[in-house]
């Protein structure tokens, strides 16, 4: 049998999806959920703040959410399944009897614990007494067998089925976020079927028709209230597709084969830009890949992913594609060495330099990009546009992130013989040592992903650029608020924020990027002490501080801070702005490991960097 190498469970139809090596997949229905994923004993995945990372199970491909939220793994066969389950039993109930094994193994809150012992024991024919870990091979077995029919493994198998299809998968998505329980409506000649999409925008998996017929996609005109038909799947090959809707108006169906799909060879490579509450198993199951997959593509040493991170999502092939375009940007590096190990390392303390990843390039208002894919303006029997993946929350923040990793800590007199961002954007300034560079720094970035930031027409408009103060106001002499940035109530991700002094003039900016404490923002910006680091500044305008008074009595008092942050977004991005305050919030991070990443060294105790104001 092909192997299979990546798997999904579809909850609403009770059917586990297998992908394999060549392109097909494999649909199991019917019989018990531990047959439809292959799992003879019921293993469940570990969760990390509801996230599915079991730290040393083997052999999965992949998880199985249910209606009632439990989450299994999912094996490419029963060998594998049996095999978990005795390293299971092995590392985590070794010491343990079966009496005692079960409470642990299945909690009486999911099972009928008394029951499954005295099955167990009578199945298996163990001795009560015995240890799992002292039992031999050929018990052992005895005991996998005993689990795998009381967890219902061989139950109802006339009802069992199997079938190698295509399969075209839709998904509903704004062109940066998925939707959510969105209907289509797919046709299959005279049938029509109303269907949801999940809260990953996914809709249920469309098996292609035996008799090769075509299977129309429609939604609902929101004006007419009429179905419009907006693609057809059909042929031999399976395909994921994309439905754009664009201010509540459907767009169209797009083929994307740069997602999964039911074609032979290896997948092309795509960029994915890493978002605030991503992790790896959630990239994983929305490119239907595996989290083994992008940490080999990307050579991970680990499963901590951090936003604005861009990550390569290639295919099964053996041959890792070359993440480099054909012409590099000017202003980030060309390629980097595979970074050393640490025996390699001339300074074993030094953390290794991380590999860079390119900035993708700028974004297109719309949210679709050029395609050489046919167009219909009747949406008939064609896919209408190609939408290929578009950085999502602040696509600004990757090139910060890329850059900052380029440049790998570098202190600004070192910088300046390499880029200097006053140059770069023109604001009549030279030499990052010599004159503040924080403004000229996040308009760069701005800049590199396609938002304008020079006020063509204003006085003194290429001063502002490199001026803290001018993302507020330009042109000071008349206080004229610049018309380019939106200013915020609340910190989201990637917001420019301002540190402000308290008589409202700003001396300094970074780009929002986590929480540190309380009241502490982390920002990432240039001229940080002097190079490009993440740091914390105080978020709050006042703060409430405890005070003794002569009477020895404790009060609290409201006092003003000495400075606090302003957040500002560009104009285009406002509308976005808005739902990302609705989106997975800011992170409570680890400065310090954040800087290790770009190869920024810990401060000191003690030690306090200050930004050089402008």
């Amino acid at each position: 049998m092909p192997r299979l190498i990546s798997a999904t469970y579809h909850p609403n139809i009770e059917v586990a999806e297998f992908i394999c090596e060549d392109g097909r997949h494999l649909l199991r229905s019917g019989g018990t959920l531990p047959w439809r994923i292959n799992n003879p004993g019921d293993l469940t995945a570990r969760k990390v703040a509801g996230v599915p990372e079991p730290r040393k199970a083997k052999g999965y491909i992949g998880f199985a959410t249910t209606r009632s939220g439990r989450i299994f793994l999912i094996f490419p066969d029963e060998g594998a399944g049996r095999e978990e389950l005795k390293a299971n039993l092995k590392r985590l109930h070794g010491d343990r009897t079966i009496s005692e094994a079960v409470p642990v193994y299945a909690p009486k809150k999911e099972n009928d614990t008394e029951k499954y012992i005295r099955d167990l024991l009578k199945t298996s024919g163990i001795p009560a007494g015995r240890k799992i870990g002292e039992c031999s091979d050929a018990e052992l077995e005895k005991i996998v067998n005993s689990i795998a029919e009381i967890e219902g493994y061989h139950a109802n198998a006339d009802t069992r089925k199997e079938t190698w299809v295509a399969v075209s998968r839709i998904n509903a998505t704004d062109g940066s976020q998925p939707l959510p329980g969105t209907e289509i409506i797919l046709q299959r000649g005279d049938r029509e079927e109303v269907v949801k999409s999940d809260a990953a925008g996914r809709f249920p998996p469309v098996i292609h028709p035996a008799d090769k017929s075509t299977v129309h996609v429609k939604v609902m005109d929101p004006k007419s209230k009429e179905a419009v038909s907006v693609g057809a799947i059909q042929g031999d090959l399976g395909k994921d597709f994309n439905l754009l809707a664009k201010f509540k108006r459907w767009k169209g169906v797009a083929g994307s084969e740069k997602i999964n799909s039911s074609t032979h060879g290896q997948r092309k490579p795509m960029s994915y830009v890493v978002q605030p509450g991503d992790s790896l198993w959630k990239i994983a199951q929305l490119y239907r890949t595996s989290v083994e997959a992008i940490r080999d593509d990307n050579e991970l040493e680990r499963d901590r992913i951090y936003p604005g991170e861009v990550l390569l999502i290639a295919g099964s092939g053996k041959t890792k594609p070359d993440p480099r375009p054909s012409t590099a940007p000017s202003t980030t590096a060309t390629a980097t060495a595979k970074p050393p190990t640490a025996s390699a390392t001339a300074n074993p303390a030094a953390p290794s330099r991380p590999r860079v990843v390119f900035p993708p390039p700028p974004p297109v208002p719309s949210g679709i990009r050029s395609s050489d894919s046919e167009r219909s303006k009747e949406g008939e029997g064609k896919v209408l546009a190609l939408i290929n993946p578009v950085p999502g929350r602040a696509p600004w923040m990757s090139v910060a992130i890329a850059e900052a990793k380029t440049r790998y800590g570098k202190r600004e007199e070192v910088l300046e013989a390499e880029i200097d961002y006053h140059v770069e954007i023109g604001d009549g300034s030279k030499l990052l040592s010599q004159r503040a560079w924080c403004a000229a720094f996040a308009n760069w970035c701005l800049l590199k992903a396609g938002y304008p930031v020079d006020n063509v027409g204003f006085r003194e408009r290429r001063a502002t650029l490199g001026r803290a103060h001018g993302f507020y106001e330009i042109d000071e002499g008349r206080k004229i608020r610049n018309p380019l940035f939106v200013e915020m109530d609340k910190p989201i991700y990637g917001a420019i924020a301002v540190a402000t002094r308290r008589n409202g003039h700003g001396y300094h900016v970074g780009f929002a990027y986590g929480k540190a404490g309380g009241k502490n923002l982390i920002l990432l910006g240039g001229n940080q002490d002097d190079r490009i680091k993440f740091s914390p500044f105080n978020m709050d305008a006042e703060r409430v501080v405890e005070v003794v008074e002569k009477s020895g009595r404790r009060n609290k008092k409201t006092i003003k801070s000495k400075s606090y942050l302003k957040y500002f977004v560009p104009v285009s991005y406002y509308e976005q702005a808005k739902r990302d305050l609705a989106s997975p919030g800011l992170e409570s991070l680890d400065v310090d490991a954040l800087n290790k990443i770009i190869g920024v060294p810990p401060e000191k105790k003690g030690e306090k960097s200050e930004p050089r104001t402008n």
